[in-house]
């Protein structure tokens, strides 16, 4: 987490504000300062919380320079870049190894390739310390010396959505760093190092900063080893529960003036008093509150409406059924001063007339950001990182706000309003902001000035960004690692913080925005715009076909398309088995490593509790009714309180409402897949199923189609030869309406399957032989006596003439043994 309060510079008084300039050889002079620092590391002998720590030093190899090179440097003029240094620390009981290199921001954004100084722990790669040396630099003059922080606080659990809880937990360390003599520079933040500019040189002495940072990484390192996380051999250097314990009597409140971690001091307008907090969106979708706001404002232009009639409206049209919803749209247009309720009449205000006449998005965002906090400070975020993802979002705008919110709802409906204002847009990887977003920050920039300077401090040590923002390097761009070293951990496959639409009372996901998520799916035409109709009327879907015909990959790409829109973060895939109870979707019971009963979530709450669409394959594989047991009421969108017990003695409840255990929101989906050709041992759904999904048949597609896809992977480049065009014609007739397809439907996927196989096997109808056995007949289990003499005579006419005999009569025994009841004689 990043420091509280501001640092001020040492040295010369610093020129007024107007003078102060964006340095451009702030990365340069960041540089020269690290590489000094580096080369300084030396053996040492620290005390830490009373432990004797020797700390060897080992220089690694230079890392090469990123291809695509860093702004701000030359690698003519400043190569190579420094060399990092792998400490092996030791104590009584035990050793860790860390590496000291410098690294840089991967962002888009403003703070680009900006040089600092990176703590890992080598043998896991797990991340201790990061601060941006160069951002520290950037509005300095010559002359100036300017402190370099190291934050103390140490990181925060995605479960932990209560500051307090968060300060508690950062106290001890915080008292063990004041206890080590190191230096403050706020109170969350030890002076590591000063930089005079503009030669670089690190005060009061390169030897001397880098033992604060061995220290600091030291003390650091206890808090910040995840659970089951290993990075020290042996014990710690010191006893975490009882340094907590020992300092349990200083962990109230700081005292006036101190700040909390991780929470600063907002830039603050004179106005912003008078400012809301408590926001609310508009029904349509994330894209469509601005034109869902402009048509309600239309419909009471001519007319006054009574409230219960606005209701109707939005009952009828934006299918708001809520009461709290309902009051919160009118209570935003009346905040907003466009609509005014008189006698219990809802009518346009002069405000709101005005408005009308002139509907510009710049119009609304003016009146938006006169009414309530953060707009521009979103706007702010998205320019410095360039990419803004849920998390940095959420951390970043609660600490320029001072805000301790306890979920990420007022963040989200921020970013989906900007987005339907078209100021940003919205793409994998975070929202960037648009030509229109550039036009707002240049039309408020004396206000952007103040938040931009209190955003700089915040990012210094890259403690309060998301997975979505990546400092110190990554593959793409060269990372600079060490020989030897192991790769950072990859992050956890799901977010801590909601996706910004996940609340959102409607779901709207359309054939433009899924296209691209599907383009490589072959799919008949209006499927696509059938599934995201059926998705954004409020409905679970089932998508029903033959084996192969991309049912699965259709379904994820729909979460996908969702996730790019912040509706969910992707899908949580499952598939479904006969032995499925509520144990497996909704959880149960689990024994503990200590012998204990804890409950486990199953599927659905995993997925609820990822924010991610659930995906089950194979879903009539499963007695449903046994196995979705209660949830078939929560999939109907009404509340359940379950016989469960969490390990608090709550009772474990799921519904639509903030109160329950699991809150699932509107925007929550299941989508299913069924074969309709399996096994005879497959449960039938029944209807109290089929009625809380829309049904989707995806059919093989037409023969043309077909014919298409088998030539391109049969022929198309690749490490395996291609097929010869004899090979590609039996395998044409073979999946053809006159073939194959006439007697049973099968998907391309299978086609495809033996494609590959056949161009990697290069035994010429024998392989077509082998994998018909491995790939199309377990597909063909369960036809008819004639269609299945049919069927085995079309296999065998494709393999005529060019197949063994011997490789022919394996497949009639694979195949006859599909029939055992069946006889096929000379077929």
């Amino acid at each position: 987490m990043s420091s509280a309060a501001p640092l001020e510079a040492s040295g010369p008084a610093r020129a007024p504000a107007e003078a102060t300039t964006d340095r451009p050889d702030a990365n340069r002079i960041a540089l020269r300062a690290l590489r000094s620092l580096l080369d300084a590391a030396a053996p040492a002998d620290l005390l830490v919380e009373g432990a004797p720590v020797h700390v060897a030093v080992e220089r690694l190899p230079a890392a090469p320079w990123p291809a695509r090179g860093l702004e701000g440097l030359d690698q003519a003029a400043d190569g190579p870049l420094p060399r990092a240094v792998r400490l092996r620390c030791t104590w009584p009981g035990g050793s860790t190894e860390l590496l000291f290199s410098v690294a840089w921001w991967q962002t888009k954004g403003a703070y680009r390739h900006l040089v600092g100084i990176k703590i890992n722990v080598v043998s896991t790669g797990r991340e201790i310390l990061w601060t941006t040396v160069a951002l520290r630099l950037r509005d300095r003059l010559d002359g100036e010396v300017a402190p370099i922080p190291a934050a103390f606080s140490t990181s925060r659990r995605k479960d932990e959505d209560s500051e307090e809880k968060f300060r508690q937990r950062s106290m001890p360390l915080k008292l063990a760093v004041e206890r080590a003599g190191l230096p403050l520079a706020s109170p969350w933040n030890m002076e590591a190092f000063s930089v005079r500019l503009p030669d670089g040189e690190v005060l009061p002495s390169p030897e001397e900063g880098f033992r604060r940072l061995a220290h600091l990484a030291l003390l650091k390192l206890p808090f910040f080893l995840r659970d089951g996380e290993e990075g020290i051999e042996g014990n710690p250097p010191f006893d975490l529960a009882a340094l907590a314990a020992a300092n349990g009597e200083r962990q109230g409140r700081p005292a006036a003036g101190t700040a909390v971690a991780g929470v600063v001091e907002p830039a603050r307008r004179p106005s912003d008093d008078a400012r809301r907090d408590g926001l609310w969106p508009m029904p349509g979708g994330v894209r469509h509150y601005k034109q869902t706001l402009d048509t309600l404002l239309s419909e009471l232009r001519d007319r006054r409406l009574p409230e219960a009639e606005f209701f109707t409206l939005l009952r009828d049209r934006y299918e708001v059924t809520g009461e709290t919803a309902r009051q919160g749209y009118i209570n935003l247009l009346l905040s907003l001063g466009l609509v005014k309720l008189t006698e219990d009449r809802l009518e346009l205000t002069p405000e709101g007339e005005s408005y009308l006449e002139d509907p510009r998005p710049l119009s609304l965002f003016a009146r938006l950001h006169a009414t309530y906090t953060g707009f521009l400070e979103l706007l702010v975020i998205a320019k410095a990182l360039g990419r803004m993802d849920t998390t940095s979002a959420r951390n970043l705008l609660t600490a320029l706000l001072d805000k301790d919110w306890r979920t990420g709802i007022q963040v989200s409906y921020r970013r989906n309003w900007l987005l339907s204002l078209e100021a940003m847009e919205r793409q994998g990887d975070g929202d960037a902001l648009t030509d229109l977003g550039r036009q707002i920050l240049a039309e408020h920039a004396a206000e952007e000035a103040p938040i931009q300077r209190r955003l700089d401090e915040l990012l210094a040590d890259g403690g309060l960004l998301g997975e979505g923002v990546v400092i110190g390097g990554d593959v793409d761009e060269d990372l600079v690692t060490a020989p030897g070293t192991t790769a950072p951990t990859p992050p956890e496959p799901h977010a801590s913080t909601a996706p910004s639409a996940w609340f959102d009372e409607t779901l709207d996901l359309t054939t433009e925005l899924a296209s691209p998520f599907a383009s490589t799916l072959e799919l008949p035409a209006g499927l696509l715009a059938q599934a995201c109709a059926a998705l954004s009327a409020g409905k679970h879907l089932l998508l029903v076909g033959p084996p192969g015909t991309g049912k699965t990959q259709l379904a994820q790409a729909l979460a996908k398309a969702a996730a790019n829109d912040g509706y969910c973060t992707g899908a949580f895939v499952a598939t479904a088995s006969a032995d499925w109870t509520t144990f497996d979707t909704i959880g149960g019971y689990a024994l503990q490593q200590n012998n204990s009963l804890a409950f486990r979530p199953g599927v659905f709450l995993r997925a609820v509790e990822r924010y991610q669409w659930l995906v089950i394959d194979e879903l009539n594989r499963a007695d449903v009714d046994r196995a979705f047991g209660e949830l078939m009421t929560v999939l109907s969108g009404h509340p359940i309180d379950t016989a469960l017990l969490r390990e608090d003695g709550r009772t474990i409840s799921i519904g639509p409402d903030e109160p329950h255990t699991y809150r699932v929101s509107p925007t929550f989906r299941v989508i299913a897949t069924m074969n309709t050709w399996d096994k005879t041992s497959l449960f039938r759904l029944s209807y109290a199923v089929q009625r809380r999904f829309a049904m989707i048949h995806v059919d093989p597609p037409e023969e043309a189609t077909y014919a298409r896809l088998l030539e391109a992977h049969a022929l198309r480049e690749g490490v395996a030869p291609s097929l010869p065009e004899g090979a590609l014609g039996q395998l044409t007739r073979l999946f053809s309406a006159s073939g194959l397809l006439a007697h049973r439907a099968i998907g391309p996927a299978v086609a495809l399957d033996m494609v590959h196989y056949m161009r990697r096997r290069q035994a010429s109808g024998d392989g077509l032989a082998e994998a018909m056995a491995m790939y199309l007949l377990p597909q063909l289990e369960g036809l008819p006596q004639e269609p299945a003499a049919k069927v085995l005579r079309v296999l065998l006419s494709s393999l005529t003439g060019w197949t063994s005999s011997e490789a022919v009569a394996r497949l009639r025994r694979r195949y006859e043994e599909l029939f055992p009841h069946q006889t096929f004689g000379e077929a």
